[in-house]
């Protein structure tokens, strides 16, 4: 028994747009491509294609997976960061487009002040920590997570970039394994997108973040703020002198943390907003 394509893809598209998802059509020929290895070129040229019962039901599998709320990201296994691939699966935190800023800031700082080593706290999926190494040649990241699936996938992402012996990825909560490892090394640069939503709020996320994404990447916090006070509270003994620091935050938190980084020592420190217009990053230096 076969299907022709084009009628597979309604039925794909339509499947979707009942579960609410919004780009349903994009959605369904996205999984539509990963299931069976295709690009976009060899995507136009299945439409006049039919295909077997048992690739139907592989094809209708993952749609299920996705009107059940699996964020696409995982289902097909990657993301797109500044322009790199960045492979993700459950257990680490999908990179968004808000925390470009954070590289933008970045790379910024490291072009201006020909800072040579970073810090990448909570790293998760490497994103950030692998498009500053890919933009900034010469450049040495050393990225930490408490998460062993997060420091797995990162190893992996590094690898996977050819950046190996550009990135170092450690296991521990923030800045505790440079204590045994580097013997408290200091850094140019220290970049982190923590765990900043307030733990009363995280119910009421989209089911796609709090049923799928791991709470420990999201959860700051009775305030959002635990990670920002521990980060700030050790920051200036992990910093070279003329370092700085880039933190993404939540929406309305760029006054709360600014007030943090100033308490600590940190000077010249700005806000700065993302595409959308709210406040997304806070930077400072030493």
């Amino acid at each position: 028994m076969t299907m022709p394509v084009k009628e597979l893809l309604i039925l794909g598209e339509n499947r979707l747009a009942n579960a609410g998802i919004s780009n349903a059509k994009g959605e369904s020929r996205e999984l539509y491509c990963h299931r069976f290895g295709l690009n976009q070129r060899q995507f136009l040229m299945e439409w006049q294609n039919t295909r077997e019962f048992e690739d139907c039901e592989s094809y209708f599998k993952l749609l299920d997976r996705r009107a059940g709320g699996e964020p696409l990201q995982y289902i097909i296994g990657v993301q797109n960061f500044y322009g790199y691939d960045i492979h993700v699966e459950a257990g680490v935190l999908i990179p968004r487009l808000d925390s470009e800023t954070v590289v933008e800031k970045a790379i910024e700082l490291i072009g201006e002040n020909k800072y040579k080593t970073v810090l990448d706290l909570c790293t998760g999926s490497g994103a950030l920590g692998i498009a500053i190494a890919k933009e900034c040649k010469g450049v040495k990241v050393t990225m930490t997570d408490s998460s062993k699936a997060a420091v797995r996938i990162a190893k992996e992402n590094v690898h996977c970039h050819g950046l190996s012996k550009t990135c170092k990825v450690v296991h521990g909560n923030l800045f505790e394994p440079l204590k045994s490892i580097f013997g408290k090394q200091k850094f140019d640069l220290i970049i982190s997108n923590p765990p900043y939503i307030a733990s009363t709020v995280i119910p009421t996320l989209d089911k796609e973040v709090k049923d799928f994404e791991p709470l420990e990447a999201l959860d700051g916090g009775e305030s959002g703020l635990d990670y920002y006070n521990k980060i700030t509270d050790s920051a200036q003994d992990y910093l070279k002198k003329g370092g700085a620091i880039v933190l993404e935050i939540g929406h309305d938190q760029g006054e709360t943390v600014a007030d943090l980084l100033r308490n600590a020592g940190f000077k010249d420190v700005c806000t700065y907003k993302d595409l959308a217009g709210n406040d997304r990053t806070v930077t400072g230096v030493t």
